[in-house]
């Protein structure tokens, strides 16, 4: 079984150094001008999956920037999406800036939280052949499902009112998250509105029919809105379409200023990595079968230390993002030490066993939560997906290991195959002769234990009943070296 978990410790190892090495991003040098003037423009990455750990590098630099004065924050954001209370997190950072005024600049994509990011800085910059939008809110794991109406509403709330505060079109804004709204972009009088066909409606008792023209449909009803750099340029969602970093900094008139690149450290990417909600079912995974195996074993050994090492990063991860708090953690410890006592100290398996099984549980799923008194259905499914995953993937590995670990080479070196038959002429006469003896128990028998029968100390194992110290007990069975006894 060592075995077995070095192995597991190399793909672990492996896995948090590939993603060490993908995600980390090194400050490029500065550039050898500096400006004479007061300030800087400071360059905060936005990539990959918005989790909290990005929430918090973004929080940590915002609060720098104000700090040291920044002339102007520049948002670069590549995401297909991510949590949206890491978002709104994040939304928050930004707003705090004021009045540092903050840029997003697109560089390949602003999807789903993403997009929510760019909504709120004041000014919305996007690269060639670059996309904005696709926020409608999905819930699940592998399969991901539509948000119910509430959770839309929500988040659709959220983003109109960004997009208003930031003067930034509003009803783009919701189209992205909402499919049920149409939008048509109007000409009244020489100026342009995007509107839908019920502001359309309005629009009628304000202005002459004539005076109203329609010129195309923006986006059609069941569809979820996503711009292009052009179209959202046109639609004065975006200020400009710019290549390129240089060419932003000139546009806004920054290029003399001294350029402050920003990105996450080693301990930041490292919790970034720890409450991905992959890694966590498989810190999970690897606790649960650490703990399993620890108790089907003597002693305290290698597969105790990893499980609960796992168990302390999944705690440790989450608490520095703001999931979990001493609570949890408490709530945990509570679970193991009924647990043991359960196993190791009242006899059976009833009330402190199972409500040990449920306070770990109830830990695990509350660390996973954010908001436990008002759990969004995104969040609640979440933490059921990485709980469910981790205790589904617990008994494979288990009923694996019972199906195909007896076969391996490793197995076959420490356990005798062979056999030894009464009728090869193997007898073991020492311990035939205790069959039929009555002793007593000088331990707890769980089910093996130790019994004397005179003055003769033996180990003996029961067929799986729990039997107390100090109990009278009978040999029913003799098997080579293994005595079994039954409580009289």
């Amino acid at each position: 079984m060592r075995f077995k978990w070095y192995w597991l410790v190399l793909v672990v190892a492996g896995i948090t150094l590939h993603f060490l090495g993908s995600q980390t991003s090194f400050p490029q040098q500065e550039p050898a001008y500096v400006s004479t003037t007061k300030g800087a423009v400071y360059v905060i990455p936005v990539k990959g999956v918005i989790d909290l750990g990005l929430a918090g590098f973004i929080q940590r630099v915002t609060e720098d920037a104000k700090t040291a004065h920044a002339k102007a924050v520049i948002f670069e954001i590549d995401t297909f999406g991510g949590r949206v209370d890491a978002a709104t997190e994040i939304s928050k950072s930004i707003g705090e800036l004021s009045p540092t005024p903050a840029i997003a600049y697109v560089t390949e994509r602003a999807w789903s939280a993403g997009a929510l990011i760019a909504l709120a800085c004041q000014e919305i910059v996007m690269a060639p052949g670059t996309s904005i939008g696709s926020a409608e809110p999905r819930v699940g794991g592998m399969e991901q499902q539509l948000a119910d109406e509430k959770a839309v509403s929500a988040i659709r709330a959220e983003f109109k009112a960004l997009a208003e505060k930031n003067g930034h079109p509003k009803n783009l804004a919701q189209a992205m998250v909402d499919k049920d709204l149409e939008l048509k972009y109007v000409r009244i009088r020489g100026e342009t509105y995007i509107l839908t066909p019920d502001e359309i409606e309005e629009k009628k008792s304000q202005f002459r029919e004539r005076e109203i023209k329609v010129e195309r449909t923006i986006i059609k009803k069941d569809k979820l809105l996503n711009l292009t750099a052009e179209e959202a340029e046109e639609l004065e969602l975006a200020g400009a379409v710019l290549p390129d970093r240089e060419a932003l900094l000139g546009y806004f008139k920054l290029a003399d200023y001294r350029i402050v690149e920003t990105a996450p450290n080693w301990s930041e990417v490292l919790l970034r990595f720890l409450t991905h909600p992959v890694v966590s079912s498989i810190l999970l995974t690897l606790g649960f079968l650490g703990m399993i195996f620890e108790l089907r074993m003597p002693g305290f050994g290698v597969s105790g230390i990893i499980g609960l090492a796992c168990l302390a990063l999944f705690f440790w991860g989450h608490y520095l993002v703001g999931l979990a708090n001493w609570i949890e953690i408490f709530l945990f410890c509570l679970g193991v030490v009924l647990l043991l006592l359960e196993i190791l100290v009242i006899p059976g398996f009833g009330i402190a066993g199972i409500s040990g099984i449920v306070l770990i549980v109830a830990s695990i799923f509350l660390g996973l939560i954010k908001h436990p008194f008002q759990i969004p259905k995104s969040e609640l499914t979440g933490a059921l997906n990485v709980v469910g995953y981790a205790i589904i993937c617990t008994f494979v590995v288990i009923l694996l290991s019972l199906r195909f670990f007896p076969q391996t080479t490793i197995w076959k070196r420490v356990v005798l195959s062979g056999s030894e038959m009464k009728d090869h002429g193997f007898r073991v006469s020492t311990l035939e002769g205790y069959l039929g003896r009555t002793g007593k128990t000088l331990t707890i028998l769980r089910p093996a234990g130790r019994a004397v029968f005179g003055e003769e100390m033996l180990d003996v194992v029961t067929e799986g009943d729990f039997t107390e110290k100090d109990r009278e007990v009978r040999v029913i069975k003799v098997e080579g070296n293994r005595v079994v006894v039954q409580e009289v």
